[in-house]
């Protein structure tokens, strides 16, 4: 019906979000038969595409070298031997094992499980709409060998362009403050913009967390994280969450805990679309080489203790806690002259080179008798000094924020429980789910577990639309 001022849209399926989470579920929706598919984003049009165009890594099981050069761009697909480097492949046990090492233990193993076994079909299902892979740039030790090609920003805009060559349609400026179920079951959504009034018979919430709500972050994380920079979007202020919340639904995961990073301190107080290779040239994730202390010259993180795309959540987490929020990675010329550093960290206007350990804590105030201290009791009984040939290179580092780790209960198929079973007709994907991060973030999952749950919820909220109007949803598109 026409959507005049006071009239109200109606749509089979409403998803809230235009993150590839979101996406994902517009063009599964679209697939599995919906011909009303509306996605909601309070972004404008100019800034769109979410947190998942500042990201460019996918983290998915893989057996056969074949399968990674059917994803790769035309150019790169005779160079898969180099590309892996003689890299066996990746077991869904290798990746449960990899993300159950850091995750913690609140967490929904089965859930977890779930998407793991679906992320190869997932990967095909996402090559085949077009998108596309390339070789990962100075990869670090146990990083996913490839990455999206034009990384998130392109990510999304080929999601965008498959959503839309399908029939769908976008609402941009349009965020929901608030949604109810109607006496027939449909979903009745206000909010501001031009889309509102809507009327859904099913909906997908893909809107991300509470990360960009200074209150709610200091109301469940505490004090420390009111003013804290976010690494992403300042969009998500988690009205959709508390909204199906309000409705019955179920939480799950750590409301008191997030996703956060070690950056350089020139971090704004947020990021846009658009930004990724700002973003990235921020990201400070080569601690691994050498030592990290606080202001007072103490380690507080076992730099080795893991590789850093399982541990740089927990180390973004630690600097939050530590004096003033910040930190120092000091790395030695043996690093610094093998080119082992990413170009961000040799180009930070803020790093300092200095001729001895001493020199650089003067100069950028940190301890220097505990510094020196540290590093000689990291020192004995090693037999790979990490800081022992000058000069040394000092980088400053915050922590930025990048989502919230509390969320909705959901099933595998992506629905969203209220009292322990499923609410008809509401479903969720994205970072808007709980139960997948307790403490650490395995790097790359993020955008998967989005994709897997995002195409489930659209595949199952087709489904329900259709039937709810008695038809029949279309075969073979079953994401689960």
């Amino acid at each position: 019906m026409d959507n005049g001022k006071n009239a109200v849209a109606e749509r089979q399926v409403v998803v809230v979000g235009a993150g590839n989470a979101g996406l994902c579920a517009g063009i599964a929706a679209l697939q599995a038969g919906a011909t009303t598919v509306s996605v909601l984003e309070a972004a404008p049009r100019n800034l769109r595409g979410g947190n998942s165009s500042l990201t460019r890594t996918m983290r998915f099981s893989w057996q056969e070298r074949p399968f990674i050069a059917s994803l790769l761009r035309e150019a790169d697909k005779g160079r898969v031997e180099e590309i892996l480097a003689g890299r066996p492949g990746y077991t869904d046990e290798q990746y449960l094992g990899d993300w159950l090492a850091v995750s913690g233990d609140q967490v929904d193993v089965a859930l977890i499980e779930s998407i793991i076994r679906r992320s190869t079909d997932t990967i095909t299902w996402m090559r085949d709409f077009g998108q596309r892979w390339a070789p990962r740039p100075t990869p670090l030790p146990g990083d996913v060998p490839i990455v999206l090609d034009g990384g998130g920003q392109s990510l999304q805009d080929r999601n965008f362009a498959r959503f839309e060559q399908l029939g769908g349609t976008v609402f941009y400026d349009s965020a929901v403050t608030g949604f109810e179920r109607t006496d027939g079951g449909r979903y009745l959504l206000h909010g501001s913009g031009p889309a509102f009034p809507m009327l859904a018979d099913a909906l997908v919430l893909a809107s991300a967390g509470f990360e960009a709500n200074d209150r709610l972050r200091e109301r469940h994380l505490g004090e420390q994280w009111r003013d804290v920079k976010l690494r992403g979007v300042p969009f998500n202020e988690g009205a959709p969450l508390a909204a199906a919340v309000d409705l019955g639904a179920d939480t799950a995961g750590n409301w008191e805990k997030c996703h956060t990073t070690p950056q350089g301190i020139n971090l704004p107080d947020h990021m846009l679309p658009g930004q990724m290779h700002k973003s990235h040239g921020l990201a400070r994730y080569a601690y691994p080489l050498g030592v990290v202390v606080n202001r007072e010259g103490r380690r507080f993180f076992d730099e080795s203790g893991g590789y850093s795309n399982l541990t740089y959540v927990t180390l973004g987490q630690k600097i939050q806690e530590q004096p003033g929020r910040i930190a120092f990675q000091i790395f030695d010329d043996k690093v610094v002259s093998a080119g082992s550093l990413p170009k961000g960290y040799v180009g930070d206007p803020a790093s300092v080179s200095v001729s001895s350990l001493e020199e650089g804590a003067r100069r950028l105030g940190i301890d220097a008798a505990n510094l020196t201290a540290e590093v000689q009791r990291l020192h004995d009984g090693q037999a790979e000094k990490r800081l022992d040939t000058p000069p040394y290179l000092f980088v400053p580092v915050v922590c930025g924020l990048t989502f919230t780790y509390g969320g909705l209960s959901v099933t595998p198929d992506a629905e969203v429980r209220g009292g322990g079973e499923p609410i008809s007709g509401l479903y969720a994907a994205g970072v808007i789910v709980g139960g997948l991060y307790d403490q650490g973030y395995p790097g790359g999952t993020g955008l998967m577990a989005g994709a897997v749950l995002g195409r489930a919820a659209g595949t199952s909220a087709a489904r329900h639309a259709i039937r709810s109007r008695g038809g029949e949803a279309r075969v073979g598109t079953n994401a689960g």
